[in-house]
């Protein structure tokens, strides 16, 4: 748990004021696009050698370390750097390094849960929602009051608290003696899981749609007349949302099935998204964040659950990094890249329709991708009568 809270605060400083950051370097909103889209591409090349690394040689809390200390490092230099070339070529460093520690903190939890207790995912990564929120509000505070180049100096101190925390856990060890054949890990993913494609195809389109609309949200609330603290408020209410809903995910994922909810998820997401479009005061935009959490908490349990279902426990780390490639690799190439130039000449209207057509479209394909009775039947452990003791909640004190 106290992982999942430390880690809260690394992404509730970067995240939600990585634009507007750009943006007060003397970035244009095209310019905005073209770092993201690099740092995106870093994490396709980086994600699938962060993975194999993981599952296969040095074990996936070395991989979590080294990550944490060289995205810390990046971010350091991001401030030291000017024009947008240099500063698009160290935040592709940053996110090369960065994408090895989302993926293997949720590998970490998966062996952690086992089989029977993987639907209580969510009941764990509440915890991260809880210190987002928070971190959301006192960053925003922060950096309305000293200033946007303070956002990575933050990312990096809240790194170290992720390093500091990682110190006291046991070592992990690769499986040895394993041949996964053609292209390694990562190859036996698709190997074990051939429905893994049809999930990849979903997740494409829902998280291009997401980093097309959340990329440029702080920028439509700041042309608006909103601040840091607005957008803070507004991403923590989001990230508030997420706890209960997290909490309540392994009883939907056991009453309905991980099929039904993940196409909720997109669903969610392409009505908030249409909203985000329609509305202009930047007040009402703000708030309206609460849809972004509900779909993102539904979204990103389920989907790390579908991939514990799909695949051996060996091959979690490589699962998990492939599809962090696509969602937070190809999927902000895309989003982030086209979403700027429509952001510039077509207006916030046309690219939130875009978001919310493309989060429909990912809702209809998961639900063709995920027809299996191991994801469209209720979920272990509730369905099963296995009523294991869950972790317990945000708030709570353990037994």
């Amino acid at each position: 748990n106290g992982l999942f809270v430390v880690f809260g605060f690394v992404i509730a400083a970067f995240f939600p004021f990585l634009a507007i950051y750009l943006e007060s370097r003397g970035l244009s909103a095209s310019q905005v696009g073209f770092v993201l889209a690099a740092m995106a591409l870093a994490r396709i090349v980086a994600n699938p050698l962060w993975g194999h690394q993981a599952d296969t040689r040095i074990g996936r809390l070395a991989a979590l370390q080294l990550g944490t200390i060289g995205s810390g490092a990046a971010a350091l230099a991001m401030n030291r750097v000017d024009g947008v070339v240099p500063i698009a070529i160290v935040a592709a460093i940053l996110a090369a390094a960065m994408v090895a520690t989302g993926p293997n903190i949720d590998a970490i939890t998966l062996v952690h849960l086992g089989d029977e207790r993987m639907a209580d995912y969510g009941r764990i990564r509440a915890w991260e929602s809880l210190s987002y929120a928070a971190g959301c509000v006192v960053f925003g505070a922060i950096l309305q009051a000293a200033g946007l180049r303070w956002a990575m100096p933050l990312y990096a101190v809240a790194s170290l608290g992720v390093l500091v925390w990682t110190l006291t856990f046991e070592r992990d060890r690769p499986a040895r003696g394993q041949v996964h054949g053609r292209l390694g890990a990562v190859g036996a993913v698709f190997r074990e899981a051939p429905r893994f494609w049809g999930f990849l195809a979903a997740t494409l389109l829902v998280w291009t749609g997401f980093n097309a609309a959340w990329n440029f949200i702080s920028l439509k609330i700041a042309s608006e007349g909103g601040g840091p603290l607005l957008i803070g408020l507004g991403t923590a209410l989001g990230g508030l949302v997420e706890v209960p809903v997290m909490r309540r995910s392994s009883r939907l994922q056991s009453g309905w099935g991980l099929r039904r909810v993940y196409a909720l998820g997109c669903t969610i997401y392409a009505i908030g998204f249409l909203a985000w479009g329609l509305i202009d005061s930047p007040t009402i935009v703000s708030l309206l964040t609460v849809f972004e959490g509900a779909a993102f908490a539904l979204l990103f349990t389920t989907g790390i659950v579908v991939i514990g279902r799909l695949v051996p426990s060996t091959l979690y780390s490589s699962a998990n990094s492939v599809a962090a490639m696509v969602g937070f690799g190809i999927g902000p190439i895309l989003g982030a890249g086209i979403g700027g130039v429509l952001y510039d000449r077509a207006g916030t209207l046309v690219l939130y329709t875009c978001a919310s057509a493309l989060a429909l479209a990912g809702a209809v394909i998961s639900w063709f991708a995920l027809d299996t009775p191991v994801l469209d039947e209720p979920a272990a452990p509730l369905a099963m009568g296995l009523e294991a003791e869950p972790p317990p909640a945000p708030g709570e004190v353990p037994p």
